[in-house]
């Protein structure tokens, strides 16, 4: 014997209204999976360039010096002191 009537307490609107849930719930994770992974890219290209940025700032700040003492060695300093990081003062 087939039971064709509906169970209580389903109706077509409660369903649509269910599976209007469940898709604003699927696009809530999908944009914090986004987030998460765009996140992580950040972060990953953070750790990796970071260490390319430090030795440029060392190697200028290295050629600085060295331009320095070189210059100060033009001006007749001995290199042992101008490598010491004098600042001469104007006349």
């Amino acid at each position: 014997m087939r039971n064709d009537a509906e169970p209580p307490g389903w109706s077509p609107d409660l369903l649509s209204a269910q599976v209007l849930r469940v898709q604003e719930a699927a696009l809530g994770l999908a944009d914090e999976l986004v987030l998460l992974t765009l996140g992580a890219h950040m972060a990953w290209l953070d750790l990796w360039a970071r260490p390319f940025l430090q030795a440029s700032a060392e190697m200028q700040a290295w050629q600085e010096r060295q331009a320095r003492t070189a210059r100060l060695m033009r001006r007749g300093i001995p290199g042992p002191v101008a490598r010491e990081g004098l600042h001469l003062l104007p006349n």
